[in-house]
């Protein structure tokens, strides 16, 4: 009994100390990302790029999103989720330092994409870290917990940005923030521990994880659906967001503040959240969170009226909230390979968002600033329909949990 309990006792320190570290890492990157996030598209706009110029970035980072997904979903199958979730760290980084040392839309490009892949390797890779050291029974509540850690950061960052680069300017700004991010990866590094297999995981090989992309049986193709209207429907116009804000009258400190509104909400609602999706299941939460994106679209195509940017700012970060327990903790509960598919639907949700920033920002400067929200709007409901019918189908309702094999079947 000694050693069992002796055994017990150094799982649960090895499962905080890696839950901390995953936290400590969230509140570095959550800084790093979220100004990046606020101030890129609105840097570009003040170095006379258009709405349409900024798309066909944003559209390139997509590309390169669908190429390499696959192959981070079949590395995280064989070698180890600490390291590259590590390597995202600094691959922020990396993003940042190269925005602050040129204004060539090439290399401008460039750093969007490296910054875009960091965002889809970490997602995956800290999902399949925690999925490997937390029960799947609390797995809703850890993930909203660590997410929190990344979204309070995410609510500075912003008016934090803005606030430099009124004073500093840009270059140094993003020095900054990349600074930030090299040392929150060291700190993951130095805090976590290297943790063990999900069980049930398989190696598949890199074919597999190409071809599960093209030819997904049919859970995973309603999944697919899912997150290709969501994904879409979001870039129309959330890549652009700071240049949109630019244009109705916002300066930096005002788009870093707005920002910021979003962030506290996530924030505080991501933990709320998690445990939700532990009592209600996955797909509960999903359905409002699109619903809740919806409606900030809507509310961005108004007019200037500053009530009606908060508002849809609010529910952004409603629908964020609800989004990240949700959909990380569907895929871990519902389906095998985490990683590969994980990395498989992001896949997806890159090949599907190609063309959308790149149409964002030619329905918005040829039609009318409305037009790419209305769109927006109606994708997002459209895929609030699929969360509350198909995807529900494929969980049970009491727990979220996976259905269990009948006894004498494999």
């Amino acid at each position: 009994m000694a050693h069992i309990t002796l055994a017990m006792s150094g799982q649960q320190s090895e499962e905080r100390r890696n839950v901390a570290g995953t936290a400590v890492f969230n509140v570095f990157r959550g800084l790093a990302a979220s100004g990046f996030t606020a101030l890129f598209s609105a840097y570009m706009g003040r170095l006379g790029y258009s709405l349409e110029e900024i798309g066909i970035v944003v559209t390139l980072s997509n590309v390169l999103g669908a190429l390499f997904s696959p192959v981070v979903g079949h590395l995280l199958e064989i070698y180890s989720s600490r390291v590259i979730t590590t390597l995202t760290g600094f691959m922020i980084c990396a993003a940042l330092a190269a925005a602050a040392f040129s204004e060539s839309m090439v290399v401008l490009a460039l750093s969007y994409a490296l910054f875009h892949l960091s965002i889809y390797f970490a997602q995956p890779a800290r999902m399949v870290f925690l999925a490997k050291v937390v029960d799947r029974g609390r797995l809703g509540t850890v993930v909203g917990l660590t997410t929190s850690a990344f979204t309070a950061a995410r609510a500075v960052g912003p008016t934090l940005g803005g606030l430099m680069v009124a004073s500093y300017g840009y270059p140094k700004t993003f020095l900054a923030f990349a600074a930030v991010a090299a040392a929150g990866s060291l700190t993951f590094l130095a805090l976590s521990t290297e943790p063990g297999r999900i069980e049930g995981s398989g190696r598949a090989s890199l074919a597999e994880s190409f071809r599960r992309v093209f030819l997904p049986d049919r859970k995973l193709g309603f999944l697919y659906l899912f997150v290709s209207l969501d994904r879409a429907a979001w870039y129309l116009w959330y890549p652009m967001l700071g240049a949109h804000l630019l244009s109705r009258g916002y300066d930096e400190v005002g788009i870093g503040m707005l920002f910021s509104v979003s962030n506290v909400v996530e924030a505080v609602g991501t933990p709320i959240a998690g445990r939700l999706v532990d009592k209600l299941g996955c797909s509960v939460a999903l359905v409002f969170s699109e619903a809740s994106a919806a409606l900030a679209a809507a509310l961005l195509a108004l007019p200037v009226a500053r009530e009606f940017s908060v508002a849809a700012m609010l529910f952004i970060g409603i629908s964020l909230s609800l989004w990240i327990p949700g959909y990380n903790v569907y895929v871990v509960k519902v389906f095998g390979n985490v990683g590969e598919v994980f990395a498989s639907t992001n896949a997806v949700r890159s090949v599907t968002s190609i063309p959308a920033p790149y149409l964002g920002g030619f329905l918005y400067g040829s039609l009318s600033p409305l037009a790419p929200f209305a769109l927006s709007a109606s994708m997002l409901l459209a895929a609030t329909a699929v969360a509350s019918g198909s995807l529900r189908n494929f969980e049970l309702p009491e727990t979220g949990k996976r259905e269990r094999p009948a006894v004498g079947t494999r």
